[in-house]
């Protein structure tokens, strides 16, 4: 069971929104953020909140604003005219000021998590594993590796009569640029390790679930 708004609420410590945002409901919770369905003017959007903690971190350990940097890998994907179909669309961040909470407000996908769809297909489409190899070939293509392909932070919907994926977390800092110690960083300076590592490894998951997990 999600958590009800205000236990997401005390979880990122506190929601400070502008006027005329209003959260409908919790629709995610991961480790560095949590994620609400909500309505700005007409438009439902979803709503990244993240956790004070990794805001902390990001700012300490890359010299980042993690919204930015998320919404910066979102619109990088997104520059890949065959990619855009497969990523949600980015629309701003909130709180640079400090008077609201930090957010990265995205277009709201309407899906089904990959998870869910293999239990009801028992296996993925070969339409999701398909554009799953495309994203990582296109994204591999212009420099773009470590995408948290995780198979349960990746939705799918149907286009045109087909599953297919669709990204929305794009806050994951690509291993390559910060290794995490010196072995790693020679197998990346060597080639012994693939910058793609990671998003190939997650691709493996995806064509391994089966829907009785």
């Amino acid at each position: 069971m999600p958590p009800t708004i205000e236990q997401a609420a005390q979880e990122v410590g506190g929601l400070r929104l502008p006027a005329g945002l209003e959260v409908l409901e919790v629709i995610g919770s991961g480790r560095r953020s949590i994620t609400f369905k909500a309505r700005q003017g007409g438009e439902v959007v979803a709503l990244k909140v993240y956790r004070p903690q990794f805001i902390a971190r990001y700012r300490k350990k890359y010299n980042v604003n993690i919204a930015v940097f998320e919404m910066s890998r979102n619109r990088a994907l997104r520059k890949i005219p065959e990619l855009v179909s497969f990523t949600a669309r980015p629309i701003r961040v909130i709180g640079h000021d400090g008077q609201h909470s930090l957010c990265f407000m995205q277009e709201f996908i309407d899906g089904v998590p990959l998870p869910e769809l293999a239990k009801q297909h028992k296996g993925l489409p070969v339409s999701v594993l398909r554009a799953g190899e495309q994203i990582v070939r296109l994204a591999a293509k212009a420099g773009l590796h470590d995408l948290d392909l995780y198979y349960k932070n990746v939705l799918a919907r149907q286009v045109g009569g087909q599953w297919l994926p669709v990204l929305h977390d794009f806050n994951l800092m690509p291993q390559h640029e910060h290794p995490p110690n010196p072995f790693l960083a020679l197998a990346y300076r060597t080639g012994l390790r693939k910058k793609s590592h990671r998003d190939l490894r997650c691709l493996e998951q995806w064509r391994a679930l089966t829907g009785t997990d």
